[in-house]
């Protein structure tokens, strides 16, 4: 089966993945009829844009906290990587899911994705 970009649905589900919110917003504007598609890049683009805006968050925290002492650079540092790894689990888990033809919804995220689909329809 293929979506109306003329790509496999599998693999435009998990291009929406690729790069974060990058092509999770790129689909959601390029797919117009496949609402399994639209779902996974609204879904990556709300997930992976909150989660980018977090890195950039901890990002800034970790150089005031530098500014602080080392001890509270090493604390946000270590929540900062925390937080990346988590992101590289879950997305490794969407990529493969979304592989399989499975359709994984992502607590709190998948029902503003749903929103999104509904509202951005044509």
């Amino acid at each position: 089966m293929t979506s109306s970009t003329g790509l496999d649905v599998r693999l435009a589900s998990v291009l929406c993945y690729s790069v974060w919110w990058i092509t999770g917003g790129l689909f959601l504007v390029l797919e117009r009829q496949h609402r399994t598609i639209r779902f996974h890049a609204a879904q990556s683009l709300l997930l992976f844009g909150a989660v980018s805006v977090l890195l950039v968050t901890v990002g800034a925290l970790s150089a005031v906290a530098l500014v602080v002492s080392s001890q509270t650079y090493q604390i946000v540092r270590v929540f900062g990587d925390l937080i990346w790894a988590g992101a590289a689990v879950v997305w490794l888990v969407l990529v493969l899911r979304a592989w399989r033809g499975d359709v994984w919804r992502v607590p709190l995220v998948a029902a503003l994705a749903d929103q999104v689909v509904k509202r951005t329809s044509s």
